[in-house]
């Protein structure tokens, strides 16, 4: 029996080609020329549009897209669509309507069929396809056993995101050749960087500044590569709204908003009363001026470029009231307020349990079996 999220699909999809007709028709373009443009049949045979009915095949392409953006994010709203069966619906909607895209050469009136990309594209489902500035996404990583099914999650969120930069870098002296392959099946644009944590830091008893290394390994690098955009320092086992991108993109400065899932309390945010600051809510004060979790701020790049010294300390526990007092001068009260005046909840803490390591492969029994092939691919 088909599901209810299935069969609203199906009614969207019916919809949406029945306006899409209507309105090609009203365009003057008839299907049966654009279904010849889509045969791959050969020049002779390929029908001679005016330049006129080019660009209003192009008008009706990003209305259609922004129609079926709208429509599917009212099913979204009205008939409760998880958000995994939303953005199925509309990239196979999407994907249907640009299947073959077509382009106009220099000095030639005739059509051309574009070659399909061999990487994927990436898209966010539910944006128009206005130019953004690029997103640094710093994600500190270690080996482990989670470490692959971690990031696995972490990418197929940043699939959905645009212009996205992912910078993963690994506590590590050598790179771990699991990880690279799987930033590489991504299609995501990426650099994936080491960084170990000094030895020093390792010997040293007690808490130690995790990810320390592997944050300014990334703040190094955007210094060197970027000139605009807004960074992010997103650990690989926490859990992303893609919401939180778009909100992300607003940055002027430094932006903030809610992390749930944090200390015995549950919540780090900053405390909006009648819509002013008034403080910090967070299990662990212990005295810091930005009392804040690791996945609630973003930095402006430029605002980072601008402040040459900006570093994060290692020193346990006190790493980003650290890193955003470097970015002096900066007051709680210049602070922006994203997420809705933080009122909503956009990033957990989710974790996952601790597992133990993979047991080692006994060769003798197995070493011709495809248990070799599949021990290779967890850590």
């Amino acid at each position: 029996m088909m599901k209810s999220s299935m069969k609203m699909g199906v009614l969207v999809l019916i919809g949406v080609f029945v306006v899409l007709y209507q309105y090609h028709l009203s365009t003057g373009i008839r299907f049966d020329q654009i279904n010849d443009f889509n045969t791959g049949g050969s020049a002779e045979d390929t029908p001679v549009l005016s330049q006129e009915e080019v660009e209003s095949y192009v008008r009706s392409s990003k209305f259609t897209e922004e129609m079926i953006r709208n429509a599917v994010r009212r099913v979204q709203e009205t008939n409760g669509l998880s958000p995994d069966v939303t953005a199925s619906l509309y990239q196979e909607l999407v994907n249907h309507l640009n299947k073959n895209i077509l382009e106009l050469p220099v000095n030639n009136s005739k059509f051309l069929r574009s070659s399909t990309p061999t990487t994927p594209v990436q898209q966010h489902p539910l944006v128009s396809n206005e130019t953004w500035e690029p997103l640094y996404i710093i994600t500190p990583t270690y080996r482990r056993p989670e470490q692959i099914p971690e990031l696995t999650r972490m990418s197929h969120t940043l699939m959905l995101v645009r212009n996205v930069h992912w910078l993963v870098i690994e506590d590590a002296n050598i790179a771990t050749k699991q990880v690279t392959r799987l930033l590489e099946r991504t299609g995501l644009t990426f650099d994936h960087l080491t960084a170990p944590m000094p030895e020093k830091y390792k010997l040293k008893k007690g808490a130690k500044p995790r990810g320390v290394s592997n944050r300014n390994r990334g703040l190094q690098w955007i210094r060197a590569n970027a000139t605009s955009g807004i960074f992010y320092f997103a650990d690989d086992d926490n859990t992303y709204d893609i919401t939180l991108f778009d909100e992300i993109r607003k940055t002027k400065r430094v932006s903030m908003f809610p992390v749930g899932l944090c200390t015995k309390f549950g919540l780090s945010s900053p405390i909006i009363k009648n819509g002013k600051f008034v403080g910090f809510y967070d299990g662990w004060i212990a005295g810091r001026k930005f009392p804040v979790d690791m996945a609630g701020f973003a930095v402006s790049v430029k605002f980072l470029l601008q402040r040459p010294n900006a570093t994060m300390p290692f020193k346990a526990g006190y790493e980003e009231d650290g890193f955003l007092k470097s970015l002096a001068p900066l007051e709680p009260k210049d602070i922006e307020f994203l997420a809705d005046n933080c009122t909503k909840v956009l990033a957990w803490h989710t974790q996952t349990k601790k597992n133990e390591p993979s047991a080692s492969l006994d060769l003798n029994l197995y070493g011709e079996t495809n248990l070799v092939n599949l021990k290779q691919q967890i850590v």
